[in-house]
């Protein structure tokens, strides 16, 4: 996925400029999409950019000089709905994505999200209307986001890997590096 420096330089927490860094929840969405190569790949990334959207609602919310207590309880309840059905979704991914350490790290950071999510609705919505702090609230995101966007990484790394593997293994392959080895071998030993 980010293999490309200049691609790299794009994910949260990277030692590129601000400038050049993912600075939204939205502009995160957008270096999703770019990302996906197949089916389960897409799902995931989709789901992902799903999360990124509401999240980056309740983020303008949170950021207004005095939120609406109500709006952002909400938003918060939509967010956990969304939350459930991301997390749904990385359950049923085959047993290829299972196999990672990042699926467990992603599965575990999203169950606490979901946690959270859930404390800070109820909060909000309670009679003293407390709203989850922005800082709290932002860092709880960029690390299940993130855990999803690694786990995407590793995966999509992984299978090209194998492509790579499969394809060096392939006839043709063989009949080239044989070739290229005569002809090496005429120019070393002829006259």
């Amino acid at each position: 996925m980010a293999t490309d420096p200049a691609e790299a330089s794009h994910l949260p927490g990277s030692t590129a400029t601000s400038s050049r860094a993912l600075q939204t929840f939205d502009q995160y969405s957008q270096f999703l999409r770019a990302a996906v190569a197949d089916e389960e790949s897409l799902q995931l990334g989709e789901s992902l950019q799903g999360m990124a959207a509401p999240i980056e609602t309740l983020v303008g919310l949170l950021r207004q000089p005095d939120p609406d207590a109500n709006a952002v309880a909400q938003h918060l309840l939509g967010l956990m709905e969304v939350a459930r059905q991301h997390g749904a979704l990385v359950q049923a991914l085959g047993g290829d994505w299972h196999r990672f350490y990042e699926f467990n790290a992603h599965a575990k950071t999203l169950a606490h999200f979901r946690t959270r999510v859930a404390l800070w609705a109820r909060e909000a919505a309670e009679s003293h209307q407390r709203l989850p702090v922005l800082s709290e609230f932002e860092l709880a995101a960029w690390r299940v986001l993130g855990a999803g966007a690694l786990l995407l990484d590793v995966y999509e790394q992984s299978a090209q890997r194998a492509q790579d593997a499969a394809a060096s293994r392939s006839p043709f392959v063989w009949r080239l590096r044989r070739a290229w080895r005569r002809f090496l071998t005429v120019l070393h030993w002829g006259p």
